[in-house]
């Protein structure tokens, strides 16, 4: 696998170096996600993905191509430290989730300013191109779309276009149980791999 750069880079080294500490079945145990004595298992955006044990390598299962590191880095994140919870039914803006106004500033221009720009002008593209992450159209906004990133784990992307007169704004939710699974910098990276998938690069 080639590693691109150093938001990738330093978190694969750090974590493979990491594996020994860990017995993959107790992380199955408390994380809920399957292990099958030789990788995990999960569902990302719809697509069946295994993460070889303690190698940290990602294929889809469907087509077998290697995923993102991102992905990597969030499956990993999820087995050692994260709690795959059911939720309350309660959807939270970024900046309610715990360290999420400290990330703010970055999520906005990584996720938020990236949605307003991409679908801003035409929001019923938004549900064109989030088929293909199994997302269905849902009321608010111009456009809004929701789908699971991880089974249980759901997104809400909203869409208000934009005029001569006033900008294109856009706002992401994720369901309240995000708070067991991963920690606000991993749900950031969330917004950023969907938005990545929605223009066909995942």
């Amino acid at each position: 696998m080639k590693i691109v750069n150093n938001k990738t880079e330093n978190p694969l080294k750090y974590y493979r170096e990491k594996t020994s500490e860990f017995d993959p079945k107790e992380l199955s145990l408390k994380s809920g996600v399957p292990f099958d004595g030789k990788a995990f298992h999960l569902t990302v955006m719809g697509r069946p993905v295994s993460m070889k044990w303690p190698e940290l390598v990602c294929h889809y299962e469907d087509d077998g191509k290697e995923t993102s590191s991102s992905i990597i880095i969030l499956m990993t994140r999820l087995v050692m430290y994260g709690v795959l919870s059911p939720s309350n039914g309660k959807m939270l803006s970024y900046i309610e989730i715990p360290w999420g106004a400290h990330y703010f500033k970055a999520f906005k221009g990584r996720c938020l300013d990236r949605l307003a720009g991409t679908y801003g002008r035409n929001a019923k593209k938004l549900a064109a191109d989030a088929a293909a992450i199994g997302a269905k159209e849902v009321a608010g906004g111009d456009c809004s779309i929701e789908f699971d990133f991880i089974p249980g784990l759901t997104v809400r992307a909203s869409v208000w276009e934009g005029d001569d007169e006033f900008p294109a704004n856009a706002q992401i939710t994720f369901s309240d149980n995000y708070l067991t699974a991963f920690a606000a910098e991993e749900i950031a990276v969330v917004g950023d791999t969907f938005m990545n998938a929605l223009k066909g690069r995942w």
